[in-house]
């Protein structure tokens, strides 16, 4: 009941305010992991750091050594998993006992004679720093969880990156800044200051303009090619927003991590007075950062109009903006439909637009949102969200291009996305709806099947007609599109790949038969059936150790039904563990009687080094497939190819050896790629 009236609020709330992206209650105040009143005792904190450093943590500091303590000690109470050191530099502050931080185990300790100002103490530690990557961390900081852990495997994964920043928030649960935006005048915008830490739109990693340099990991390579920071922004500020653009200059990429969070007591180093102290330097600093870059700028970056936010904050004006719409957060590992999708959003990742993911269910299913988010798309779902009209109204002019997925769902929203935005707008069939419900309807002699048939059939049309582009993963199913809609533009795209093909091995000894397919669909399940009670028993007449293996999620009772001492149901199960009964099995078998478009799983089947026996209807819209497996339509010549592939060992490697070529041929990733460039079309 308190779950249902809060989403009444929230659409209420919506409704009087169509702009409002984000309907968050307040935050909180953090449980910091150390109090700010807390007392922190040096020996007390035993840093465990390594001779051998993976991240170096230099943590420059002037005074306040009270609070010094209680950042180190949140180090010790959330260490980083890889190898780190930590390098502590007192600047000459002249306050009494600064010196204790000296007494910290683990940490090097420099006391600096003379005070050198904050720029030109990190330097001077950099040279000091022993690990491959620097983390440049303020003393008024604390880590949560995970932070340093995150900012570093952010390089392992996005292989230009060259400088990755932590989300920052205060200690009252308050957004302090989600990466940053620098203006066309120089001036900068911490985005999403005073927000929700938890509001969507701050947490996907995306390429920034600049990270403010409270907690900023750079690999240490490229900040010694760069020379560290500009001593031209002596004694502070502007330094960080200056070492972003030259990174950029050199070509690598300057990147927001949502997953690491760092509390800043933002105003504890250098106060807040602009006329006083080093941040008087901030004005300054200001017109020399101007001056140094006005030419970039001037080229790459936007007016400081709150319009431009929304552009600035992907840097999306550099590059295209696609939407991609589906009816809910895709789970590749669930239904192929969603491993079609993720592969597609890939594709758009790798081509270096800014990809904004709308599903049609607001859920955030995990691990799933998460790990589109960390990947780096813009996942706009949770219940706090708008409407999709008031959303495509506020933001559709940024928009490009949409590759809209699911017919129901697409049919509601493509309306609005044209009323309100110029994008181009793309289809994606995954198959022919109206003809795979027609066929179950004849095969179940089912009336109503025939009329949701007939009824889904006008809304594919409809799609075929108001769309820039519809695509389909075969040419046949192309063909049925201009046939029946000759105005219609279509073409086919490749609806999957697979990076690794497994080399065929010997043929695994024992007589298990794998039939992998998510049976939430029904013309899996009536494969299951068929399978199990007309096809096998052919097949257990000759060989009556074999053994069947139902992979997959969402079975239903039915499916579950068909469990016996040969008939294992497993439900779903995990990538590696699906990797593993592949390898296991003997033959894989496809066995649908209606259906339509490109089956993954045939594909994936092939790919994994395991010979092949479906249907004409598994094996539709891939051209060539009868040669690299073998195809049947009636239950006893099905019977006598797994029977065949159970006992002949040379004629099991030759069709395995024959279906990974296949794979090879059509289903690269760089082929994929390259037909998505050529749907996003021409430049706006």
């Amino acid at each position: 009941m308190r779950k249902r009236n809060r989403i009444r609020l929230i659409r209420r709330r919506l409704s009087r305010d169509p702009t409002a992206l984000v309907a968050l209650p307040l935050p909180t105040k953090l449980d910091l992991p150390v109090g700010e009143s807390e007392t922190v005792l040096p020996k007390q904190i035993a840093l465990a750091t390594s001779g051998t450093p993976e991240v170096s943590i230099i943590i420059p500091a002037y005074g306040q050594v009270e609070v010094t303590l209680r950042c180190l000690a949140s180090l010790h109470r959330h260490p980083p998993e890889c190898a780190y050191e930590v390098i502590v530099v007192e600047d000459a502050s002249g306050d009494a006992g600064a010196d204790r931080v000296g007494e910290v185990p683990g940490v090097r300790f420099i006391a600096n004679t003379q005070n050198q100002g904050f720029l030109r103490t990190c330097n001077a530690a950099a040279k000091l720093a022993r690990a491959p990557y620097l983390l440049l961390l303020n003393n008024d900081t604390q880590v949560l969880p995970g932070a340093v852990d995150a900012l570093h495997n952010t390089f392992a994964t996005w292989p230009r990156a060259g400088l990755v920043g932590a989300k920052l928030v205060y200690p009252d649960g308050r957004l302090q800044e989600a990466g940053g935006i620098i203006w066309r005048d120089g001036s900068a915008r911490n985005h999403g200051r005073g927000g929700h830490p938890g509001a969507a739109a701050y947490n996907y990693l995306r390429e920034v303009d600049y990270i403010s340099g409270a907690a900023i990991m750079v690999e240490a390579a490229l900040w010694r090619h760069l020379g560290g920071f500009d001593e031209r922004f002596c004694p502070a500020y502007c330094e960080d927003s200056d070492l972003a653009m030259q990174v950029r200059q050199a070509g690598r990429q300057v990147l927001y991590q949502p997953a690491s969070v760092v509390v800043h007591l933002e105003g504890v180093s250098n106060g807040t007075d602009l006329n006083a102290g080093v941040k008087q330097y901030q004005v300054v600093n200001a017109k020399t950062f101007f001056d140094k870059w006005q030419s970039v700028l001037a080229r790459e970056h936007l007016p400081n109009e709150a319009a431009n936010v929304y552009m600035a904050a992907d840097r999306a004006q550099l590059r295209r903006t696609v939407l991609v719409t589906n009816d809910a957060v895709v789970q590749p590992d669930v239904d192929a439909g969603s491993r079609t999708i993720a592969q597609s959003l890939d594709a758009l990742l790798a081509l270096g637009v800014a990809v904004k993911f709308w599903p049609d269910n607001p859920a955030e299913p995990e691990p799933y949102t998460s790990t589109l988010r960390a990947r780096g798309v813009d996942v706009v779902a949770g219940l706090e969200r708008p409407a999709f009209e008031q959303w495509v109204r506020a933001v559709g002019s940024h928009i490009d291009c949409a590759f809209m997925h699911r017919p129901d769902a697409t049919a509601r929203m493509l309306p609005m996305l044209r009323k309100h935005s110029p994008a181009r707008i793309v289809y994606f069939g995954h198959d022919l709806h109206f003809k795979r419900l027609a066929a179950q309807a004849l095969l179940q002699d089912d009336a109503h099947l025939h009329a949701a048939a007939d009824a889904l059939h006008e809304v594919e049309t409809a799609l075929w007609r108001s769309a820039d582009m519809s695509v389909y993963p075969s040419q046949d199913e192309v063909d049925v599109v201009r046939a029946q809609c000759p105005r219609a533009q279509a073409c086919a795209v490749q609806a999957y790949c697979f990076d690794e093909v497994v080399p065929p091995g010997p043929a695994a000894a024992g007589k298990t038969l794998l039939f992998v397919a998510g049976f939430g669909h029904p013309p899996n399940v009536d494969a299951a059936r068929w399978l199990a009670l007309e096809l096998m028993p052919l097949v257990w007449a000759v060989e009556p150790e074999a053994q069947v293996l139902l992979v997959g999620s969402r079975p239903t009772p039915e499916v579950r039904a068909l469990t016996t001492r040969r008939v294992t149901v497993t439900g779903w199960v995990s990538d590696a563990e699906l990797h593993a009964l592949y390898r296991s099995s003997r033959v894989a078998v496809v066995p649908l009687r209606f259906g339509a478009g490109v089956k993954h799983k045939v594909v994936e089947a092939l790919a994994q080094g395991l010979p092949l026996v479906t249907t004409p209807i598994g094996a539709q819209g891939l051209p060539g497939l009868e040669h690299a497996c073998l195809v049947a339509e009636d239950a006893p010549t099905l019977a006598r190819h797994l029977v065949m592939l159970l006992r002949d060992d040379v004629r099991w490697l030759s069709l395995a050896q024959t279906g990974t070529a296949y794979v090879q041929t059509h289903f690269s990733r760089q082929h994929l790629q390259q037909q998505m460039a050529e749907l996003l079309g021409p430049l706006r």
